[in-house]
């Protein structure tokens, strides 16, 4: 029997990486070796996320219409 299931993973899978790669297409990266590149993508990942997530536990008013 076969196995009818399908499983797409898709990117950007949420808000944190769709902005990182909009970030990132907007930066020079010609450059950048794949290793800098992925380097570079986890970095600006990590400074939306933390920031996002500092806004929600301090409760910024920006943060609440979202």
């Amino acid at each position: 029997m076969s196995n009818d299931s399908v499983n797409l993973n898709t990117f950007p899978s949420n808000k944190y990486e769709a902005l990182a790669f909009l970030y990132l297409q907007s930066q020079d990266i010609s450059n950048l070796s794949p290793e800098e590149l992925i380097e570079k993508y986890y970095e600006v990942y990590r400074k939306i996320y933390s920031h996002y997530r500092d806004a929600r536990q301090n409760n910024l008013d920006w943060i609440k219409t979202r």
